[in-house]
């Protein structure tokens, strides 16, 4: 059963207060450098102390959440902050240094791995678990239940600008290879904003090659694959209500917090080109679905000494820990990837690896 508090926690701050004097665990902290395994449960002979702001992905917020919660209850006397504006926003606030920890909904770009870089700031490269994107409508909305990558660009893409209705993407619809025509009303799109890597996601997975062929052949804004006219919000909560109350509308988020609101919006079935496919756990698992990715925590390497950092990081990667991603809504990744996050925090392995 999922935790009945996850949606109030989306888009909010967790704050685990400071509740015994450090000097009454001073001791204790040696002991948190010691390398914990996959196997053992971090932190059972002693708590650490201090304090971690962990900041980034809004979709990645709500494991991190429960692995604060968990952890807390063996090492009351750290401070955690966990936010998720976005995953951007995220490896931003790195970039700053402002954060020993921060949170992504897809692989570190280029160009923020060069900021990290100038900044004289390396990072390890966690994998958390595996995420689907969900592309939602209203649930009484009855016209349609699986769109292709081209049915997508038609309505959501650059040269949807405009569209009001489903019924005007027909004509781009046909010239771009959809399953069309479309019924049905008004066409309102509510959606991540660009800060999200949930909408980083969706473009590279779900637009882009519709997108670079139609530029490429003169059609399509090269700079820019999605609508601009369309509601952008990091608020998940925000997108939900905006689809739930739109009874043709679509939009996107990730399959956990759309799973979690069934009763306000209707997932869509994808073809990828290989026939309609309904997010579960296990298509999304298989990478059957076929908007599937990963999730991903990063660490500053001058910074993963911090007793208080070792210590999270250790439990997040324990068995201890790892069920929070099943209960977050999410997919555990396989043991191979779960091995290679658990090697390259051992062995503070810089730079991107996955």
């Amino acid at each position: 059963m999922r935790n009945p508090l996850l949606s109030s926690r989306r888009g909010t701050k967790l704050v685990v207060a400071l509740l015994a004097a450090f000097a009454l665990f001073a001791a204790a902290c040696g002991s948190s450098g010691d390398d914990t395994s996959g196997n053992e449960t971090a932190n059972d002979t002693a708590s650490s102390s201090g304090s971690i702001n962990i900041t980034g992905s809004s979709t990645v917020e709500p494991v991190i959440n429960l692995i604060a919660e968990a952890f807390a209850a063996k090492n009351p006397n750290v401070a955690l902050s966990v936010a998720g504006p976005g995953s951007g926003d995220g490896h931003k606030a790195a970039c700053a240094g402002e954060v020993p920890i921060w949170n992504s909904s897809r692989q570190i770009k280029d160009a923020e791995v060069a900021c990290l870089a100038e900044a004289g700031i390396e990072f390890i490269e966690l994998r958390v678990g595996i995420d689907g994107i969900s592309v939602i409508t209203a649930a009484d909305n009855d016209t349609v239940d699986c769109l292709n990558f081209a049915d997508l660009y038609s309505l959501i893409g650059v040269e949807a600008t405009g569209f009001e209705t489903w019924a005007d993407a027909n004509t781009l619809n046909a010239d771009a290879g959809g399953t069309g025509p479309f019924t049905g009303g008004a066409l309102e799109i509510f959606a991540p904003g660009e800060e999200s890597g949930t909408f980083d996601s969706f473009i590279e997975i779900a637009l882009d090659d519709v997108w670079e062929g139609r530029a490429e052949g003169g059609h399509a804004d090269p700079d820019f694959a999605v609508r601009p006219d369309y509601n952008a919000s990091a608020n998940d909560n925000v997108i939900i209500d905006g689809i739930a109350g739109n009874q043709y509308s679509l939009g996107w988020v990730g399959f956990a917090f759309a799973d979690e609101n069934r009763d306000k919006v209707r997932l869509l079935d994808i073809d990828g080109g290989d026939g309609c496919v309904s997010p579960t756990p296990a298509t999304i698992a298989s990478a059957e679905f076929p908007i599937s990715r990963f999730l991903y925590t990063y660490v500053d390497v001058s910074r993963a000494s911090d007793p208080a950092v070792q210590a999270f990081v250790d439990f997040m990667l324990s068995d201890d820990g790892q069920p929070y991603v099943i209960e977050a809504g999410y997919v555990n990744l396989s043991d191979a990837d779960l091995a290679q996050a658990r090697s390259n925090w051992e062995n503070r392995t810089a730079g991107r690896t996955f």
